[in-house]
């Protein structure tokens, strides 16, 4: 399976808008944003949302995993993530991942470089030093062969432009921002690829995850 798979094109999905998939697993389905290849995929980028109880069984991700908890506590048998926890799950690394309560998150699979070795976990609820600034903060969540940010921006302000120039990827986590031709509201996610700077600015005071670094070439 293709959808949105070639990374030196743009990208958006309204989630609003999309349809849930199932998944091989009983009360887990997806809104799929990127994809290349089947259930053993070479990459993928979805929104997983997680049933009471509702599980996978144990898998390992070859190159690796990167998550975000949107709402509810994700588990696995290394811990409990709550709403607002950042984790990174170097390659070669398996879990069996499963949800109490039931949960939702934004997932990033196989798309590490095979030389990351650093697990990191990140709770954004806790106070963090951040890049202040003057109409936005950042909290640098990784910063190596691609950095990731959340970024909180005021209303009516917008982002430099010569970020997306170096190739972004933005999930709206709160509020709302344009992009000169539409509206991202919670939920959306946007792919922009390398040499394409857009102004992003906030139609109120919002908070996006941010990513760039990562789209040169197909990992």
């Amino acid at each position: 399976m293709v959808l949105n798979h070639d990374l030196g094109l743009p990208a958006c999905v309204q989630t609003s808008e999309a349809k849930w998939q199932p998944s091989p697993a009983k009360g887990v389905k997806r809104l799929l944003l990127e994809r290349k290849g089947g259930e053993k995929v070479t990459r993928a980028t979805s929104i997983v949302s997680y049933e009471p109880g509702s599980y996978f069984e144990p898998h390992a991700h070859p190159k690796g995993e990167e998550f975000l908890v949107l709402s509810g506590t994700f588990s696995d048998e290394y811990g409990d993530y709550p709403t607002g926890t950042y984790v990174r799950n170097p390659p070669g690394t398996s879990h069996k991942p499963f949800s109490r309560e039931g949960c939702m998150i934004f997932v990033k699979l196989q798309q590490f470089e095979m030389t990351d070795n650093e697990r990191v976990v990140i709770n954004l609820n806790e106070k963090r030093p951040d890049e202040l600034k003057l109409h936005y903060n950042l909290k640098t969540l990784f910063n190596d062969y691609e950095r990731v940010e959340i970024i909180n921006v005021k209303e009516n302000c917008s982002l430099p432009e010569a970020w997306t120039t170096l190739g972004v990827e933005i999930l709206v986590l709160d509020g709302a921002i344009s992009d000169g031709n539409q509206i991202l509201n919670i939920g959306s996610w946007l792919r922009l690829p390398m040499n394409s700077p857009t102004k992003l600015t906030a139609l109120k005071n919002s908070t996006f995850y941010f990513k760039f670094g990562h789209l040169r070439a197909e990992k």
